[in-house]
């Protein structure tokens, strides 16, 4: 049963990421509509970076169970035996979030910026 569950939770969380690249792709593609597609490209850059770098500071902060000093703080205990990742996993997971991420992005703002000039090319077309 055990295992039954845990393939369950993993499709989710599969469907979960995979809601999340269709929500950038979407995005870009609906902004680069309404303005230039660099700005989009940046503005991209600049949101999945941050969400990256979250995701990276975030991994692996040792739980403490059992505290020396509450005023100053200090631990006695850790929940994780006080796990640190290094920094080579830090740079990982930045860069599998980026990835993750910004691709999304940049083919959402080159298919918005293809759909802008289908539209273009129909409104010249139809002055004519």
């Amino acid at each position: 049963m055990e295992l039954l569950q845990n393939e369950i939770f993993k499709a989710l969380g599969y469907l979960f990421i995979a809601g999340l690249v269709y929500f950038a792709w979407n995005t870009a593609r609906e902004e680069t509509l309404k303005k230039d597609f660099k700005e989009i490209l940046f503005k991209g850059l600049c949101w999945c970076a941050g969400i990256a770098f979250f995701a990276s500071i975030t991994l692996g902060s040792p739980t403490c169970e059992e505290q020396t000093d509450p005023v100053y703080g200090g631990c006695s205990q850790y929940a994780d035996d006080g796990y640190e990742p290094t920094t080579e996993q830090r740079v990982a997971k930045f860069a599998y979030f980026m990835t993750l991420f910004y691709i999304p992005v940049v083919l959402g703002t080159f298919k918005g910026e293809k759909e802008k000039g289908i539209a273009n090319y129909a409104k010249q077309n139809d002055k004519d």
